[in-house]
Order: structure tokens, then sequence, then C-alpha cells
């Protein structure tokens, strides 16, 4: 490096040196710091510290002391739906298709209670007497003619009845008059002879309270539906299903008959819950059919075994 600028540096920083040592002592008049005041003279050195407050004063406010009114956030540990997560850690979720519900990988999902009903006749509602058999009488007349009729459901027997008397003794139901159709056709649709007896039955539920009834099955009430469901865990507890839109609750759940086909025997219903105490309620559909039991099959029998 160049020697005089040296030189020139070191004495420059030699002045000021000497001249903050001068400031601090206060050996230059005019550049001399004030003096600090003693504790006890700083309200007499300056007026102000002694002066009243100038302005409104501030509305206090009162303090919440109210432990309801604090806000408890929820820790992670206390989340138990499991849906808390960390600013760069996204959820892992999974699609549960039966509560149709996205849920958290990890979470414990609740299942579903079994639906609770199930469907064990379906079908129109059928005459339970069907007629069995006749015989001519000698005297060729319908009114010396005899019958044979079976009630179906109770499987019992009523033998060698007449026209224009009762069943049996109080009973509603008189047997009316006899015909042969000789132009009927069975369910295959072939040709058949048709017995036919008409009845008066007084506890039928519609107007006319006359009936036909045939040795070819038993007389269907095609505009009429039978259909009945049963708890599947209290055999007691059933409900006829008339029509489409019929309800009823069980357990707490609404359920309604959303569509009938006979012809699948099959009912659909809507049952609407809340599977989660916490959730809104949710309605699930299920399309219920006779459960039809299958015995195990017995096991092959082995040539060589005797």
């Amino acid at each position: 490096m160049n020697s005089r600028k040296d030189i020139f540096l070191t004495l420059g920083a030699t002045l000021f040196l000497l001249l903050g040592v001068a400031i601090s002592l206060g050996l230059i008049p005019g550049l001399t710091p004030p003096a600090v005041p003693e504790e006890g003279q700083k309200a007499l050195v300056i007026p102000e510290l002694s002066a009243p407050p100038r302005g409104i004063d501030y509305p206090a406010t009162p303090r919440v002391l109210e432990k309801e009114a604090v806000k408890d956030w929820l820790s992670p540990e206390e989340n138990d739906d499991a849906w808390d997560y960390d600013l760069f850690t996204s959820i892992d979720i999974v699609w549960d298709p039966v509560q149709k519900e996205y849920f958290p990988r990890r979470k414990v999902v609740r299942p579903l209670p079994p639906f609770g009903v199930k469907l064990v006749r379906i079908g129109h509602p059928t005459y339970p007497y069907v007629l069995r058999s006749t015989l001519p009488a000698p005297s060729k007349k319908d009114e010396d003619r005899l019958f044979f009729i079976e009630n179906v459901e109770t499987k019992q027997y009523f033998e060698r009845l007449t026209l224009k008397k009762p069943l049996e003794a109080r009973s509603p139901i008189t047997l009316l008059s006899f015909r042969v159709d000789k132009n009927a056709k069975d369910k295959d649709g072939f040709a058949v002879t048709r017995n036919v007896l008409k009845l008066e039955d007084k506890s039928l539920t519609s107007k006319d309270k006359t009936i036909e009834i045939d040795d070819l099955g038993v007389v269907e009430f095609k505009n009429q539906v039978d259909i009945m469901l049963v708890s599947t865990s209290e055999p007691g507890r059933t409900w006829p299903i008339v029509a489409a839109g019929d309800r009823f609750v069980y357990q707490g759940a609404q359920f309604v008959v959303k569509g009938i086909d006979l012809a699948s025997k099959t009912v659909t219903l809507d049952k609407t819950f809340a599977p989660d105490p916490k959730k809104p309620k949710k309605t699930f559909t299920v399309v219920l059919g006779i459960q039809v039991e299958t015995k195990p099959a017995s096991p092959a029998k082995n040539p060589n075994q005797k």
C-alpha cells in the first residue's frame, strides 16, 4: 500500500477518537449531552410528567370469566371421527359403498345394524274354500247333488253338502247353485271341464257377498295384494302390506314400501335412520324376496362303500 495514504488514514482515525472523547467529557461547549436527572428530580425537570392526562377515559370492558364462553378446541386425540390432519399432511380417505360416504382410512367405521324385517308372503289374496268333488244324485236333480269342500288354510274337510244349506251350523257360507262350464281352460291354456259352485259368504268385505269356487284351484282376488313382513328378531311383530306407499316405524327407523313386484315376488323398502347418532339420518334401500330354506346336500356315497 501507499505509505502516505496510510499516514492520512491513521491521523484521521486519531482525530475522530479524540473528538469523541472530548464530546463525552463535555470539553466542547454545545456538543455536551444533557445530564439525566435523578429519579426524584424528573418531575421538576420534566413538567409533563406531573400534568394530568388529556383526552377522554376509555370505557372499561368486563372480563369474561364464564368457562362455557371459552371455546374448547378439539385436539387430535379428542376427534373420534379421525378427521384431524397436519398442515402439510392430507387425510387418507376411503369410500364406503354401503353408507355412501367418505371416511378416514384409520377410523373404525360403525357397521350397519341388520335391516330388521323380512318378506314371508307375497301374492294375491285367495279364497280359502275349494270344491274338491261333486256327486250327482240318483234323482239327477242339482238340488240333490252332493258336494265336498275343503278349507285349504285350515285343512278342514266338509262332506256331503247340498244346495240351499249352510256349510255347517252357524256358518256365514251357504251353497247357492251349481253349473258345469265345458269351455273353461286351465292355467296352461288347455280346455277343461270346470265344475262351478256359487256360494254366499256374508264374511266377505265386498259389497257383493257371492263368490264362485271350482275344482281347478283356489280363487285369487286379482285386484288386491297379500304381503306380509315379519321382524327378523321378533317373529310376533308383523306388518301386512296392501299397496306401495305403506309405512311403519320399528326400532327407531321408518320403513316405506317403494315398490311391489308380484312377478318376481319382491318388495322394495326404504329404511331411514341415523347410523351415527352424531350425524343426520340416512335412507337405505333394500329389495326383499322370500327366503327359501335350503337343506344341506347329503354327502355323495362312495360306490366302493357298502
